[in-house]
């Protein structure tokens, strides 16, 4: 891409014209992928473009009447600096309802050094912004194309603080060894996470005049294995951290601080033409010194799905999914948690059971349709922001999603 190029894209950038931006950049980077670029250079890029309509409920806009509020546009460069140092960056502008507005942000950037590479086993450190490796999809959940459905399983994958799951500012130590019994990997990552708006929304259910942000680094970490002809996949992941928030005046509760520790069981089994798919997740969430009516909520967040797919055809997969979740797995009805509010939040806030069945339809390589239908009981992985309460949200709803998306 030239220097005026790039500059167009800033002063759109600083204007304000964040999504409009990013296409050109996406736009510019194609152009300049098609003239040729030396064989250590590479550059991909994606544009994903969903529509919502809901019968009840908000999701990703005023999904309601409708919402084209869900917009997706990367592009990610890697370069090999050296033999074995590679770098590589992602930009990306996502526009989720009232969540996200598009601004295109670093999803990751990071130098990766391999210390040692053999037919046995590779070793090697990350160091920069590198996205989480826990469960299956959280560090390629950015790409439609590598994602299992429109939505990610809400119920483990949390589109409403999916900055904090996303990525880490820090070093990470990865391991692979391959044997005749399978493959084993293994990562290990140190460092601070991204906290927005949406993450205190969240945990203290209204953007505050206070400031929230992590405290100290996360530990995050992943251990895998693949048996030898690739049918199984099994993993067990995590991450340990913390957040703080100092308070405003004003604020109905004091300084305090989150502890969490998300972790997730993962399993999947692959066929010729269909797989199964399983993810179990808990989540201890314990706050202190806020007072007695934020500190009261401490209690234990639990997630599950199970998902299907099969093939038609070599370019059409079905696939169907069953997802579970609760704010806390000892109040699965919400009772207690709903109490804790005073009743304005309904006991459904704090669990959802979904059922959805999609079709995806890869067109060409890098041209993807989708379409789901979801019924829904509860609406506890919905955004606040989007549902205010009040006016109270409805406890039955269903959903309607289609997705267009285009890589290069």
């Amino acid at each position: 891409m030239t220097p005026l190029k790039f500059s167009i894209f800033v002063d759109r950038v600083r204007r304000g014209r964040a999504w409009v931006a990013a296409v050109g950049l996406l736009v510019a980077c194609e152009s300049g992928h098609a003239e040729g670029w030396q064989s250590d250079l590479q550059l991909h890029g994606f544009a994903t473009q969903g529509f919502v309509h809901t019968s009840d409920n908000s999701f990703f806009g005023d999904s309601e009447d409708g919402s084209f509020e869900f917009t997706e546009l990367g592009v990610n460069a890697s370069y090999k600096a050296a033999a074995n140092v590679r770098l590589a960056g992602q930009l990306l502008s996502r526009r989720a309802g009232e969540m996200y507005d598009g601004s295109p942000t670093i999803d990751f950037a990071l130098v990766d050094w391999t210390l040692s590479d053999t037919p046995a086993h590779t070793y090697g450190v990350m160091l920069g912004r590198a996205k989480n490796p826990l469960g299956l999809y959280n560090d390629t959940r950015d790409v439609a194309f590598t994602r299992p459905s429109i939505f990610l399983p809400q119920q483990i994958y949390f589109d409403r603080v999916r900055n904090l799951i996303l990525s880490s500012d820090g070093v990470h130590l990865y391991s692979r060894f391959y044997t005749d019994a399978g493959n084993w990997s293994l990562n290990l990552g140190l460092g601070r996470t991204p906290v927005d708006e949406n993450v205190e929304v969240t945990f203290l259910g209204a953007d505050f005049g206070g400031e929230m942000d992590a405290d100290g680094l996360s530990v995050i970490g992943r251990v895998a294995y693949e048996t030898p002809d690739a049918r199984w996949r099994l993993a067990l992941s995590g991450a340990k951290s913390a957040l703080t928030y100092r308070r405003d005046t004003g604020d109905p509760f004091g300084s305090g601080e989150i502890d969490l520790f998300y972790w997730i069981a993962s399993a999947q089994y692959n066929a010729e033409r269909w797989s199964l798919t399983a993810e179990f997740m808990q989540e201890p969430v314990e706050f202190k010194n806020f007072g007695p009516a934020v500190d009261n909520r401490d209690g234990t967040v639990r997630g599950y799905y199970l998902q299907g797919s099969y093939l038609l055809r070599s370019d059409l997969e079905l696939i169907a999914r069953f997802a579970e979740g609760y704010a806390d797995k000892d109040s699965r009805d919400g009772t207690r948690q709903s109490a804790l509010t005073g009743g304005l939040v309904p006991p459904y806030g704090f669990f959802q059971k979904d059922w959805m069945i999609g079709l995806r339809w890869d067109v060409t390589p890098n041209f993807m349709l989708r379409a789901e239908y979801q019924w829904t009981e509860g609406t506890w992985t919905l955004s606040s922001r989007e549902n205010p309460v009040p006016p109270a949200t409805v406890k039955d709803w269903e959903m309607l999603s289609l997705l267009a998306s285009y890589r290069f």
